[in-house]
């Protein structure tokens, strides 16, 4: 009897001990998951860097283009694309002047036609606050148009329209009434022929 008493404590202390051992493993890994980081940077907390990419946005400055890259959230849809590279076209060149012409710019609608043209909708700020001659339109415009163009798929041109409505011009010197690819795809030396163009246009559509 006293045998059989001293095995089931024996047997008991064995159970007692394994379910400590166990409880303590059990909580001790749950622990070191809930600590373990997920996908970043443990110490900082920095986004990695496989959820940024690269825009490359270009800016008249100085009377050329100037092109900065700017590192953004990863976007999959091509209009978050767009927004994003509109946002830091907005912003204005690293270490440079504000502009009111771009800083106070809204993106008011934005969307593609099924001809491939982007539709960028701003408020009049972008035509109210320019001031500048056919040259500074040129580039501020072209600017506009390559910064689309270079980081956003399938489309094939770039069409703005102020408050939802076409406009002539921003300051009287390019032609907005139709997409832009053709009126910025030559260099600022052809801005006579252009310029000349829509004053022609002008002229004609008085008479």
């Amino acid at each position: 009897m006293g045998n059989r008493k001293y095995s089931l404590a024996i047997i008991f202390i064995l159970l007692f001990a394994a379910g400590i051992t166990g409880g303590y493993l059990y909580f001790s890994k749950k622990t070191l998951l809930q600590q373990s980081p997920v996908k970043e940077d443990g110490e900082t907390g920095i986004r990695p860097i496989d959820d940024l990419f690269t825009l490359r946005v270009y800016y008249p400055v100085e009377g050329r283009l100037q092109m900065e890259e700017r590192k953004v959230q990863r976007k999959t849809a091509q209009m978050s694309v767009a927004e994003a590279v509109l946002g830091e076209f907005f912003k204005g060149p690293v270490n440079a002047k504000g502009s009111g012409t771009l800083q106070d710019t809204k993106l008011l609608g934005l969307y593609k036609g099924s001809d491939g043209i982007l539709y960028v909708d701003l408020s009049d700020e972008f035509r109210r606050n320019f001031s500048g001659d056919a040259a500074s339109e040129f580039l501020l415009l072209k600017g506009f148009y390559e910064s689309l163009i270079s980081n956003v798929q399938e489309i094939s041109d770039v069409k703005v329209l102020i408050e939802g409505k076409e406009i002539e011009s921003l300051g009287g010197h390019i032609n907005l009434r139709y997409p832009l690819k053709d009126t910025v795809s030559s260099d600022s030396s052809d801005l006579a022929g252009r310029t000349g163009i829509m004053e022609g246009a002008d002229k004609g559509g008085a008479r």
